[in-house]
């Protein structure tokens, strides 16, 4: 109450002029302990991915792209995003992040690969925590993120792509991480999960 913004959204503008995402749009929410709270960590786990869990989100993606796509390119004054790109997760996984080799196979773009710079983890938004590759000049781009706490990562990885040529960046999340425990959420999480 009082502010136009919450702390995490008035400290992604320190990211600088232009260089937000133009659009940010969870899929879902994501309250902790649901099953789907559970989904989002299961389908990457170090252990082996669960499939059941890999199954369901790439579902869930692909019918949201499907159904709402062309408003959320709308919403970010763009044409239909030309490449993907996928946040890379904070402690610098080696390989491909799992999301990118879930949805690549069936979003059929080119790849603008991001990764996160030595020494620059952290939770708090920061121009070089990621380095991108050429997005090419003026790109639309489609930035995945599976999971979304404060944003400070997926802001971040927006102004990597955008300092590499991309004139827009849409922001698609899976899951926006509610926690019933924190006295301002829990109102929203209680309407979110049946008891």
């Amino acid at each position: 109450p009082g502010y136009a913004r919450c702390y995490q959204c008035a400290q992604h503008d320190l990211l600088g002029p232009g260089l937000l995402a133009d659009v940010v749009v969870p899929v879902s929410y994501a309250v902790k302990g649901s099953a789907f709270a559970a989904s989002l960590w299961r389908y990457k786990a170090w252990s082996g991915p669960d499939p059941a869990a890999r199954t369901s989100l790439l579902a869930l993606l692909l019918a949201f792209l499907h159904d709402h796509g062309r408003c959320v390119w709308r919403r970010a004054g763009m044409p239909a995003p030309a490449r993907l790109a996928v946040v890379p997760t904070g402690c610098g996984r080696p390989g491909p992040h799992p999301l990118l080799e879930l949805t690549r196979p069936y979003l059929r773009l080119p790849v603008t690969g991001l990764v996160i710079r030595a020494g620059e983890q952290g939770r708090d938004p920061n121009p070089d925590r990621f380095i991108a590759e050429r997005a090419g000049p003026g790109a639309s781009v489609l930035l995945l993120d599976d999971s979304w706490v404060s944003g400070a990562s997926a802001q971040s990885a927006a102004s990597a792509l955008k300092r590499a040529g991309a004139r827009h960046v849409a922001v698609v999340v899976l899951g926006r991480h509610v926690d019933p425990a924190d006295r301002l959420s829990a109102p929203l999480a209680a309407r979110l999960v049946p008891r």
